[in-house]
């Protein structure tokens, strides 16, 4: 477990040491910002209307946070093939790679430290982006907390799901730029998939259940599927699974 935090440790100590962690999760916040800011003036323009007409109540959640989250998954997808190029590319680039192969490190503990270093830096994105919601409690809004919380669940895993794709696209080149681009193709394909799956034709609902996107949809909504828990994790453990089986070939052959 030493070992495991260690590589942690040095992962994170390398995004914050050049400024594109910075640049990356700055310019997410300013991006979800500008989105979060449209959705509250629409959202005020909705109430005023259903004020002077009488209607019923519009519910803060679903017309604020839901679409906002739908937002920050896919700026999720622009962000980590960039975040995750990096783990094990620049590693060949700088020829550190051979000291990691014959090192007396394992590749589960080599996987799986790597693959916490980026958790732990999403978990803090995903914390900085709990100041929107809690906006709209400062200032005298009542969304319901459950969508709000199963939403930020649902990010975290669907993170957790793309950060694997991209452990794994990274491992397979030396070419930081090569990895950046497999990985964002991935989740572009997975992102198509989810439109075809909204057909009515029996492949759509076949396609149901791979939709990575599908199921997060859910989350948005306040519905916490234990199903969709376990689709996230078992994805995410078999991205990390893939990645070890490059890497023990790779080690092999060093």
């Amino acid at each position: 477990m030493k070992t495991i935090l260690a590589i942690t440790r040095k992962e994170l100590e390398q995004y914050f040491a050049s400024p594109i962690a910075y640049i990356v999760v700055a310019l997410l916040m300013i991006i979800l910002g500008i989105f979060f800011y449209i959705y509250l003036t629409l959202y005020m323009q909705q109430v005023a209307a259903s004020a002077q007409y009488g209607g019923e109540g519009v519910d803060l959640s679903q017309n604020i946070m839901r679409p906002f989250f739908a937002n920050a998954a896919f700026f999720f997808l622009i962000i980590f093939p960039m975040l995750t190029m990096k783990l094990f590319a620049e590693e060949k680039k700088m020829g550190t790679y051979e000291l990691l192969m014959t090192s007396p490190i394992s590749i589960t503990q080599l996987v799986i430290g790597k693959y916490f270093g980026v958790l732990t830096l999403m978990f803090a994105i995903i914390v900085l982006l709990l100041i929107y919601p809690a906006t709209l409690y400062a200032f005298g809004g009542h969304p319901d907390l459950g969508p709000i919380l199963t939403g930020f669940l649902g990010l975290f895993l669907i993170g957790a799901a793309f950060v694997a794709i991209g452990l794994f696209t990274s491992s397979v080149t030396d070419s930081q730029i090569v990895a950046a681009v497999l990985c964002f193709v991935f989740l572009i394909l997975f992102w198509i998939i989810n439109w075809i799956s909204r057909s009515e034709a029996w492949y759509g609902k076949a396609l149901q259940y791979i939709s990575i996107y599908q199921r997060f949809d859910d989350f948005t909504k306040g519905i916490l599927n234990l199903n969709d828990v376990f689709y996230y994790v078992s994805f995410a453990v078999v991205g990390l699974f893939i990645t070890g089986i490059v890497l023990q070939s790779q080690r092999w052959k060093s």
